[in-house]
């Protein structure tokens, strides 16, 4: 995962992506790039703005699915390090490279991974053909570095796609851009900066990006239907135009085909990573996160808990997007038993409460800590995750309930006024986990507008950069992304001060910078006992980092910013609560 800086590179690449519709074998290659000012060869369907915009049944089928299986999976799985980003580090890049020679993944078997995902309440699933280590999991003919030259020698690729399609699930493949193996593309490794100028002596970006353009008309010509081409390792501020370029292409291969926002455009839906995305129901997004801490199958990995998977899955349906669930197989092409026991508990509620997540849109109320709603038809589903008080309170809804019915079991007791929407469930009849509502209103729900609830958390900071509306400090915690809290040109530390609506018991805090390479560069916490503030950590290291602790409760948290180079910018600031027993 993660996303690369390729300057030098993606400046550079500049051929133009003439599209086809037969065999990736009876392609025309992509044709030579032109100097500057010669235009482009192909460009009128390039840009033919039929060819841009998603299919809309392609759309709506990917987001009716909300729930998917992400596959990181190759030869490192022998080494147990991470995909890609272990390649030169802690693995040798000449030790790393020749790993495939002895994988032999004989217990891979895509009708059982296809079984699995279902029992699981996955829709589709999306597989690595290629990561930045370069290696391929399918036949392609552009190098013989692939699965078929290993000891195995059969096309993943292949098999997994056609077991899907008997299986009934939509597949998808993630393809990345930038190749540290391939000898024409410029890079090795994951190189920062101004490193990014450093390129290797065989660099050939015109040749690389032929390479490239050979291997996804395979993909999507020989293994379709493809539901999706999921990008990485892009920097879309450095390719705007072949980015654009890009999406066509694909269409004109196969026109339903979905792209997501790592291709240096917007594309079709956006990915937030090992993080929930903030409600949207303008876009449709995903969020991919990890069953543990490593994207690729890892001894004795920490599995993240039941409550935490499902939480993820019910927060992503209530702000109308997807979980892309990442679980690696083993070495041997099967998955660890524990990781498939953790599937199998989150597939038992999904499946069985399948209405309140397939097939539904988010809303009409706003994911907060404490609740997520989803709707479809007539229907609102209240995922009751904790209750503060002896009832519910929420703000009123714009039709009638007809009928409360608590799909997890007992009785519920529901009032409805002009200014409010009272929901009331006996303590014995509640669920530690989620406290499932359904409620029948009367008339189609999808067109209510969605309604925000109480901000949990209230953030200041002790300078904000001009214009304070653009980079004000609640921006930090709004849940998006695309808005940060920035301090002025030239400031070296400054104070953040975040207040909570309630005590609560945290045990870790995550800074995420917008800009890169990272500016922050040491930073403390502390946290108010009531009369005074009490350090909990001082990190003398770069930001964008999870920091876990012993647990400690609090009201208020402050995070000083020791050292910051530059102008520095928060995305977001996270703070993880201690799971209740």
């Amino acid at each position: 995962m993660k996303t690369l800086p390729l300057v030098a590179l993606l400046m550079a690449m500049s051929s133009a992506l003439t599209p086809n519709s037969a065999r990736a074998a009876d392609a025309p290659a992509p044709p030579v790039a032109h100097g500057p000012g010669e235009g482009f060869h192909g460009l009128e369907s390039a840009t033919d703005p039929t060819l841009q915009a998603a299919d809309p049944a392609s759309l709506a089928a990917f987001t009716a699915s909300r729930y998917g299986l992400f596959i990181h999976w190759g030869p490192v799985t022998l080494a147990g390090t991470e995909l890609g980003w272990s390649r030169g580090r802690e693995v040798p890049a000449a030790d790393y490279d020749q790993l495939y020679r002895k994988f032999n993944p004989v217990k891979f078997n895509g009708d059982e991974w296809v079984r699995m995902a279902q029992a699981a309440g996955m829709r589709y699933i999306v597989l690595i053909a290629k990561h930045m280590d370069g290696f391929c999991l399918w036949d392609t003919k552009q190098t013989g570095y692939n699965i078929m030259n290993s000891p195995f020698g059969r096309d993943v690729v292949r098999e997994l796609a056609d077991a899907c399609r008997r299986g009934g699930l939509a597949f998808g493949v993630y393809y990345c851009i930038a190749d540290w193996h391939h000898e024409f593309f410029p890079f090795s490794g994951p190189y920062y900066g101004p490193r990014d100028t450093i390129v290797k002596p065989t660099a050939d970006v015109e040749r690389y990006t032929q390479y490239m353009m050979k291997q996804l008309a395979e993909l999507v010509c020989d293994y379709g239907p493809i539901q999706t081409v999921w990008f990485d390792s892009m920097a879309g501020a450095h390719w705007p135009e072949q980015g654009r370029r890009l999406i066509p292409y694909l269409r004109a291969l196969q026109p339903s085909i979905l792209i997501n926002n790592r291709a240096a455009v917007p594309g079709d839906y956006v990915t937030p990573e090992e993080r929930i995305g903030r409600y949207r129901d303008d876009k449709a997004w995903e969020s991919c996160m990890m069953i543990g801490t490593q994207w690729t199958w890892k001894p004795n990995d920490e599995l993240k808990s039941f409550r935490k998977l499902l939480r993820a899955l019910v927060y992503c349906a209530g702000g109308d997007g997807n979980l892309l669930l990442n679980v690696g197989p083993m070495a041997d092409g099967a998955f660890e038993p524990r990781m498939v026991d953790r599937l199998n508990e989150v597939g038992a509620w999904v499946n069985r409460y399948s209405e309140s997540i397939h097939g539904t849109r988010g809303g009409p109320y706003k994911p907060t800590s404490y609740l997520a709603s989803t709707r479809h038809g007539k229907y609102v589903y209240l995922h009751i995750l904790r209750w503060d008080s002896d009832r519910l309170v929420l703000p009123p809804l714009p039709r009638k309930v007809v009928a409360g019915t608590v799909l997890t079991g007992g009785t519920v007791s529901v009032e409805q006024t002009d200014t409010a929407l009272t929901v009331s469930v006996p303590p014995a009849d509640r669920q530690k986990i989620n406290t499932l509502v359904r409620l029948e209103m009367d008339g189609p729900v999808g067109d209510i507008p969605a309604i925000a609830l109480p901000a949990e958390v209230t953030m200041t900071a002790s300078v904000t950069r001009e214009p304070v509306e653009q980079f004000a400090a609640h921006f930090a915690v709004d849940s998006d992304p695309d808005t940060e809290w920035s301090a002025p040109e030239g400031q070296t530390s400054a104070v953040l001060e975040l207040a909570f609506t309630r005590a609560r018991t945290i045990q870790s805090v995550k800074y995420e910078e917008k800009t890169r390479p990272i500016r922050i560069k040491a930073y403390a916490a502390d946290r108010w006992d009531g009369s005074k503030w009490v350090e909990i950590f001082t990190r003398d290291q770069e930001a964008n980092y999870l920091v876990k602790f012993p647990p400690v409760t609090t009201s208020r948290l402050r995070i000083r910013v020791l050292h910051m180079e530059h102008t520095a910018t928060v995305a977001e600031i996270v703070v993880e609560d201690v799971e209740p027993e």
